[in-house]
């Protein structure tokens, strides 16, 4: 498995994964085969998060709206994370980023689009979709996690893992409908309506390949 090092401007470096067969990432696993879904393995992370902020300085400058406007809620990570500088602060990168809104994953969900696809397209004609996973993505995500213990508090993600981690265990995650994974009961998933951004609120993408 092949890694790339990413320099963000804030100074820290990210280390993301590359495609296993010059294909699918492999921090996604199959989710549909009839529609060639799958999802992320794990929550985005503030790493991740990371990334995407810096993309957004480069191209719209550090004092745009577009830059200003899609940090984290800052007093929502304080709260959680106990720390000013949770966001460069390498202790807490692997970290789900929370405190965003329904909107932000969505912006994100789109700049993981167009840049999977401006990056990849001299070498592959295949199309990459990412958008959040609706809630029957989630029960079947669910369905297909191997371990399924509950966590208390926030943890790091496990970047190591292989299969679907933390759906219900970890953090709320915000899906395509614009509910909330609540947490796991005898039939499976529940979900409530979402709100806005809170302490416990992350999410995950789902890639569909055309």
């Amino acid at each position: 498995m092949k890694k790339i090092i990413v320099f963000l401007g804030i100074g820290l470096l990210f280390t993301g994964q590359l495609f296993a067969d010059g294909k699918i990432p492999v921090n996604v696993v199959p989710l549909d085969k009839a529609s060639n879904s799958y999802i992320d393995i794990h929550e985005v992370t503030i790493g991740d998060w990371n990334v995407f902020l810096n993309y957004i300085k480069s191209v719209e400058g550090e004092n745009s709206l577009a830059y200003q406007g899609s940090f984290p809620n800052d007093a929502i990570c304080r709260q959680v994370y106990k720390v000013d500088d949770y966001m460069t602060n390498p202790e807490f990168q692997n970290y789900p980023v929370i405190g965003i809104t329904y909107e932000q994953a969505r912006s994100y969900c789109g700049w993981r689009t167009d840049n999977e696809n401006r990056n990849r397209k001299k070498t592959n004609t295949t199309t990459y979709i990412y958008s959040l996973p609706t809630e029957s993505d989630y029960q079947n995500a669910y369905d297909l996690q191997v371990k399924k213990t509950l966590v208390k508090s926030i943890a790091p993600v496990n970047l190591k893992a292989t299969e679907i981690t933390n759906i219900a265990d970890n953090v709320r995650e915000i899906t395509a409908n614009k509910k909330v994974v609540l947490e796991a009961g005898a039939n499976g998933l529940r979900f409530e309506n979402y709100s806005d951004a809170n302490a416990n609120l992350g999410f995950r993408c789902k890639l569909i390949l055309k």
